[in-house]
């Protein structure tokens, strides 16, 4: 009896000491449970902090690119004010000729641009350079001639009597006075050479720095020109005649066959008048546009896949 009293108080008590034991480990995961998530609302409140900081800083550079656009505004403002007035110090006929100039447009303008140069001799020892409008100077001529070439060029020196005595005579043509133009672009080295060498020519030139500089170059790549002298042929609307007239012309020195157009183009330049073909070429360099921005368009497409 007393046996079985012992037992059920040990059992009793065994099973008490497992729910404390179970109690106590259940405290301290509930206290475990609780630092966490005091730990992890405090990182929250930090990252809140921090969000609330960068959006303080976002906010004042802000304000501060604004002040500064703001002033820079003001800055450009003031500038183009105190730009204004020193325009209209220019004299009346210096603005005519400024606007003139900001008027000029066409085919011609767009590769020569708005002005050029023509020579004018003073006395037998001295000349000046004269500017013309581009398209003042090139109305009603037929045809244009794009020639490259420079003082230090043997072959030039040699050729150039010859253009100019066959300029001449396509110019004196009964019917056809004065519809043969020459445009040079220079590859001399210097100005001083380019004032010297133009002495020796009846036609026009385009300013000396452009010749020298970026048109002059996009001309030469436009024309083809491999060596000098050069010289391309165009037609009223600007399109290439010919790339060889520089060959051609001691082979057909009286200019018999001048411009030596391909009888086809002959014929389409004879029988339509020069706005149906001007428009034409719009029409047809539009296309061209859209086709080549289409072409690049797949072939960045190509090169991203």
């Amino acid at each position: 009896m007393r046996l079985s009293i012992f037992l059920i108080l040990s059992v009793l008590v065994s099973a008490y000491s497992q729910e404390a034991v179970v109690e106590e480990e259940t405290a301290a995961a509930v206290e475990d449970a609780v630092e966490a998530d005091l730990l992890d609302l405090d990182a929250l409140i930090d990252e809140a902090d921090e969000i609330t900081d960068a959006a303080t800083c976002e906010s004042k550079e802000a304000i501060v690119t604004e002040t500064a656009d703001e002033t820079a505004t003001a800055t450009s403002t003031e500038s183009a004010g105190g730009a204004t007035e020193e325009a209209t110090e220019y004299t009346p006929e210096e603005q005519a000729i400024l606007k003139k100039l900001e008027e000029q447009t066409g085919p011609f303008v767009d590769l020569f641009g708005p002005q050029l140069y023509s020579l004018q001799m003073i006395d037998e020892t001295q000349a000046q350079l004269v500017p013309q409008f581009t398209n003042d100077a090139l109305k009603g001529k037929k045809v244009v001639g794009v020639y490259f070439s420079a003082d230090w060029c043997g072959p030039c020196r040699k050729f150039t009597p010859e253009l100019v005595s066959f300029y001449d005579k396509i110019n004196q043509r009964r019917g056809h006075k004065d519809e043969f133009e020459i445009i040079w672009v220079s590859r001399c080295r210097d100005v001083q050479s380019y004032g010297q060498y133009f002495t020796h020519m009846k036609w026009l030139a385009i300013p000396p720095e452009e010749a020298l500089g970026a048109r002059g170059q996009m001309l030469s790549e436009k024309f083809k020109v491999k060596g000098i002298p050069s010289l391309t042929l165009l037609d009223d609307l600007g399109n290439v005649i010919t790339y060889d007239a520089r060959n051609k012309i001691p082979e057909d020195k009286a200019g018999i066959g001048f411009p030596w157009r391909n009888p086809l183009v002959q014929l389409y330049t004879t029988i339509f008048p020069r706005s149906l073909r001007s428009l034409v070429k719009g029409h047809i360099d539009t296309l061209k546009g859209k086709l080549v921005q289409r072409v690049k368009g797949l072939v960045g497409m190509k090169s991203k896949a």
